[in-house]
């Protein structure tokens, strides 16, 4: 299993894998590592196997739905199939031995010997224990069923997997674009009406985009391995080009915001600044002003700036990093671009980035401030050269 897959997806492979690290053969029991002393005595809390509201609760934070860096699927498959050949957590003959204590350390730790990230840290020990009761059920038909009775099972229906990144509905109207008071080709300030459309509420992190190289066959962006270590997998994802942010909203489901959805999405329909109003930037609404990427350290994680966000509740629309959106460049489209849905210019050389990043000054952060990359070339202005301070989010429509 590589380093990415185990860096980003809850690997609770109670015998899927041997702990050893080998593959448990079929007609063979996998052997079972004691249980360490400070999970020797954990007991699911009276009733939670069989209580609907416990394991539908762990039902969503298996699917990624509760929260957006944690998805059991990546590993698990969409319906608790191993992605690795095995016995895997449907085998009676496995998990019938496992005691509460058992199920509760493989969750919290994953596989041993691993450098991915211990799952404790990120889930509270309730929902620790509602991901077991509801992984309990893959071996029973999907029906919450006593501990100690097991039965037989019956193979359960695929579970459809969320969207690892939660996602917040822009509703449909008009709002100003532009600014009369920025450069020349942020003129002439114009009302657009778009319609409703929904936008990923965290710029995707490297958590996120781990997910999407281990199922894919896209290479991974330059210093790869530095950004994909434990402390920054809540921080976004830098030095991908806009083919590959592209690339990663459709698989996704998604696609790349337009640049007036961009826009919006930051400044509401007010005409504020600044994603949070007026008044100037601070280091509690947005990050910038660093001079170093120092191995990913000058990235703030996602969803940690509260007072910056938007007024639809979308976080990190200024500073952190510069976003990649769908629109071609043209520093004269708002002249000629058309009042409804404005998809910008159909072809051309650059692609507008929106935003702001880590490295700027708190004046560059403005919402209606433009910026791009030309896509044709490997030079400092194209989408195919990787920079430490670009990254994106993701759009869709209803």
């Amino acid at each position: 299993m590589s380093g990415r897959m185990i860096a980003q997806c809850i690997t609770v492979l109670v015998s899927g894998l041997t702990l050893s690290g080998g593959i448990a053969a079929s007609a063979e029991l996998m052997p079972l590592d004691p249980v360490p002393a400070p999970y020797a005595d954990k007991h699911m809390p009276a009733g939670w196997w069989t209580d609907p509201k416990v394991i539908e609760e762990g039902k969503k934070i298996y699917v990624g739905e509760a929260d957006p860096l944690v998805s059991c699927t990546g590993c698990h498959g969409e319906d608790g199939e191993p992605v690795r050949s095995g016995e895997g957590v449907r085998s009676l003959k496995n998990t019938k031995r496992f005691s509460d204590s058992y199920w509760f350390w493989r969750v919290a730790e994953g596989i041993p010997k691993t450098p991915m990230m211990p799952w404790k840290s990120l889930l509270s020990e309730d929902q620790i224990w509602q991901v077991v009761a509801f992984m309990h059920t893959f071996s029973h038909g999907g029906k919450p069923v006593d501990h100690k009775d097991y039965t037989g099972y019956k193979r359960p229906e695929k579970i459809a997997p969320k969207n690892v990144a939660p996602m917040v509905l822009v509703p449909a109207g008009e709002f100003t674009m532009g600014s009369n008071e920025g450069s020349d080709h942020e003129k002439p300030e114009h009302k657009v009406f778009l319609n409703a459309y929904y936008m990923d509420v965290y710029e995707v992190t490297v958590g996120q985009y781990a997910k999407f190289l281990d199922a894919s066959s896209i290479f991974p962006p330059p210093k790869w391995t530095t950004m994909n270590e434990p402390p920054h997998q809540k921080r976004p994802v830098v030095n991908v080009d806009w083919a590959d942010a592209n690339n990663y909203c459709k698989w996704a489901g998604k696609r790349l915001p337009t640049e007036a959805e961009w826009e919006k999405a930051a400044r509401g329909t007010d005409g504020r600044i600044y994603p949070w109003g007026n008044d100037p930037p601070d280091p509690l609404r947005a990050n910038y002003g660093k001079e170093k990427w120092n191995n990913h350290d000058a990235l703030v994680p996602v969803g940690q700036l509260k007072d910056g966000k938007s007024p639809y509740g979308i976080y990190d629309l200024a500073g952190n990093v510069w976003e990649w959106v769908n629109d071609w460049y043209d520093p004269d489209y708002y002249a000629t671009s058309p009042s409804r849905n404005p998809l910008g210019p159909k072809s051309g050389k650059y692609k507008v980035m929106r935003g702001g990043s880590w490295d700027l000054a708190p004046e560059q952060l403005r919402s209606a401030r433009r910026d791009f990359n030309i896509s044709s070339t490997t030079d400092y202005d194209s989408p195919a050269y990787r920079n430490f301070n670009s990254g994106f989010r993701c759009a869709k429509t209803p």
